[in-house]
């Protein structure tokens, strides 16, 4: 019986393995996958050239018109994916100026552009439905947490969203009832395996009285729900093991390994702003001042900050530039998105001021600098977390730092 590598396969985007073959510009595909991007190129092509004029995105130079090329297409259920050389002199930001007259054009209900896989090339997105419509159930509970992937819910492609927590931070900003629980819930269930192993410890900071963290409270090391003085008091603490292992990692490693001895150790914060901006200014303060240290030195100890806020200015969190993950969920105003997840973002398609209350968890992440992602959290119910507790609720004997 022959491998895959023996008799050549090469695997086709919707995930068949087929024999190598060219499909008109340049895609490796299955009979079924090239048949339909052949008809939806069919479809397609006529409309280029009058919709890259609307858009003003031909160049007339020396008495020619040179015009973006379609040298790339592929299809699928619910999804076309054109890749186009553009003009010389062109970049993405120019076609994310006229996302919405594509959307029109073509006849489908969103348009997204990402940078293609070299210099020349831009990628567009038509979605023709919404992957993300339904409720996402709890994904399964990772028995070793890989804080390169956290299992956190659904990309529009369909498959699983991760998180990237691994030598970063993560802010996420909604608006109220934007699904900003679905992701402390979702977080938890990720990171549960090490909880409940201890390789993982989660100090939890939920200044709205606890009521969002309150029912996984037993998966917590710490759980501070109360008083603000008591929360910057814990992030003091949590300094404190940072300058601990920073002396003992000192020329032995660069990046902290999570043991049981010495856990990876996450500051879960529900509301950051009622820490950094609603308060006695004593206060604020220390609490301005420990997540300083941490932001700036936590990653290569294995101490990570989750901060969810409903405000994302710079004024309520005062070091916003710290966190290299930003997930922004539902937005009151159009400004807000690119104050969050950074300029020209929302040009480039994060659109959260048009996710209607009707799908909380819905949102748009930007890891680094990479181009907004569309995606919809997890939605664990109080069964699910009561069910997750009464498993993975952490040991009570040792104490690691």
């Amino acid at each position: 019986m022959f491998g895959r590598a023996e008799v050549n396969l090469i695997e086709c985007l919707c995930g068949q393995w087929v024999p190598p073959r060219q499909f008109h510009r340049a895609w490796h595909l299955c009979r079924e996958c090239a048949l339909r991007a052949k008809a939806r190129l069919e479809q397609i092509e006529p409309l280029w050239p009058h919709l890259m004029t609307a858009c003003k995105l031909t160049v007339r130079h020396w008495g020619t018109t040179y015009t973006p090329v379609i040298v790339g297409v592929y299809s699928r259920a619910g999804l076309d994916v054109l890749t186009i050389a553009v003009v010389p002199g062109q970049t993405r930001a120019d076609f994310a100026k006229h996302l919405g007259r594509m959307a029109e054009t073509f006849g489908v209900r969103r348009v997204a552009v990402r940078a293609g896989l070299k210099a020349g090339l831009v990628v567009l997105h038509l979605h023709q439905g919404d992957p993300l419509t339904a409720v996402v159930k709890p994904l399964p509970v990772p028995m070793v947490p890989d804080f390169t992937a956290l299992p956190m819910g659904r990309r529009e492609s369909g498959q699983t969203w991760t998180l990237r927590l691994h030598g970063g931070h993560c802010l996420v900003v909604g608006a109220s009832d934007a699904g900003k629980g679905s992701f402390v819930q979702s977080f938890l269930r990720s990171v549960a395996g090490g909880i409940s192993a201890g390789t993982v410890r989660v100090v939890g900071f939920d200044p709205k009285g606890g009521m969002e963290m309150a029912g996984a409270a037993p998966l917590l090391e710490r759980f501070l729900c109360d008083s603000v003085g008591q929360m910057a008091d814990a992030l003091e603490d949590e300094v404190a093991v940072l300058n601990e292992r920073t002396v003992a990692l000192r020329g032995r490693t660069r990046q902290h390994v999570a043991t049981v001895a010495e856990p990876k150790r996450i500051i879960l914060i529900d509301e950051l702003a009622t820490l950094t901006a609603y308060g006695d200014k004593k206060t604020i303060d220390r609490v301005k001042a420990a997540l300083a240290l941490i932001l700036t030195k936590g990653r290569a100890a294995g101490i990570h900050v989750v901060a969810l806020v409903q405000d994302g200015r710079k004024e309520v969190v005062p070091l916003r530039n710290l966190f290299a993950i930003r997930v922004g969920l539902r937005m009151v105003e159009p400004a807000e998105v690119d104050l969050v997840l950074g300029d020209n973002a929302r040009d480039r398609g994060a659109l959260c001021d048009l996710i209607p209350r009707s799908m909380p968890g819905v949102g748009y992440v930007v890891d680094g600098d990479t181009d907004p992602e569309r995606i919809r959290l997890s939605f664990p119910t109080d069964a699910d977390i009561a069910a997750l507790v009464a498993e993975y609720a952490r040991p009570t004997a040792g104490k690691g730092r």
